[in-house]
């Protein structure tokens, strides 16, 4: 069974001592940590630094040939617009492309309208015209919220740092399984997957034997009622992960994000790579939204739910690793 009291521990320890993980101090004392960690569980760790925009500081467990890699980005984002949090409730981020047009539109819409209103009333020019300055200032203010730290990071993804945690230690017991599994912290998801592209380009050039393994990614595992495995056309994996979630989640769904990224397994999308991310439904049918993130709200966790999502995967492993491989 999965420690649940070993995940609230993690959840109100790390809130304290590692709010925010954006600059190389904050994130070398959080991966000095988990390595410390890593390795009283009994795993052989290494640390990688790949420059990719940035320095992306990475931490792996040591496996000579992984059966499944489990992925999850340590680093914390920072602070969203307060009105951009209601458009992805009503699209849904599942809908990137859809919110990217609505954004597009609510951007060029109230000049398209003050141009109307000049050319009906050229008397209100030059009050159009500083009505017009003032919402795009605002506008550009609004966006500096993007350079913000946010210090409320417990669901983005402190949940999924603490669910690969969570199986290494269900795993320490379990030699067997143990040496065909290997967990990964990625840094820079939120700069647009920099942290994932850096590893893959690393492990190419290394020719690492990542291609035949069951790649999963954890982001967002505790808070949203309905749990996604999100695919990107290649499913085989992910269907046979999704009964073992379902036993324990009923509810969640697997969806195909096409060409849309939301996370880590983005990267790895030709290898069959999967998120599992835990949502809300939109406004909109067939929409799904991660709640309160990259907000002050982010102040809570579900240990129960993350320790069910991780249940469910142990016992994925339980099933696939003697199956497919020799153990």
């Amino acid at each position: 069974m999965i420690d649940i009291s070993l995940i609230s521990h993690w959840d109100a320890d790390w809130a304290w001592r590692f709010p925010r993980r954006i600059k190389a101090p904050e994130k070398e004392a959080f991966l000095q940590m988990l390595d410390q960690e890593l390795q009283t569980m009994g795993f052989a760790t290494e640390r990688i630094q790949v420059r990719n925009v940035f320095t992306n500081r990475l931490l792996l467990t040591r496996c000579d040939q992984p059966g499944v890699i489990f992925m999850a980005h340590y680093d914390t984002p920072t602070s969203m617009p307060f009105w951009l949090s209601p458009l992805y409730q009503v699209f849904g981020h599942t809908r990137q492309i859809a919110l990217s047009v609505a954004l597009i539109i609510l951007i060029l819409l109230p000049n398209s309208l003050a141009t109307a209103i000049s050319a009906r009333f050229p008397s209100l020019v030059g009050v159009t015209a500083v009505v017009m300055t003032l919402f795009y200032v605002l506008l550009v203010l609004s966006f500096t919220s993007l350079l913000i730290p946010n210090p409320h990071n417990r669901e983005d993804n402190t949940s999924g740092v603490i669910g690969l945690l969570a199986l290494a230690d269900w795993l320490e017991d379990q030699p067997a399984l143990k040496a065909k599994v290997q967990f990964v912290f990625l840094d820079n998801e939120e700069w647009g997957l920099l942290g994932s592209g850096s590893l893959k380009d690393h492990w190419d050039k290394q020719g690492y034997p990542y291609r035949d393994a069951v790649i999963i990614s954890l982001d967002c595992i505790s808070r949203g009622q309905v749990p996604l495995v999100l695919h990107h056309g290649k499913a085989q994996y992910a269907r046979q992960v999704l009964p073992y979630l379902q036993k324990h989640l009923p509810e969640t769904r697997l969806v195909n994000m096409r060409f849309i990224p939301l996370s880590d397994n983005y990267i790895f999308r030709k290898q069959g790579a999967m998120d599992i991310t835990f949502t809300d439904r939109a406004l909109l049918p067939g929409g799904y939204y991660v709640p309160r993130i990259h907000v002050r709200q982010d102040d809570d966790l579900s240990p129960q739910r993350l320790a069910a999502c991780v249940q469910g995967l142990g016992e994925f492993l339980n099933a696939y690793l003697p199956r497919n491989l020799s153990l």
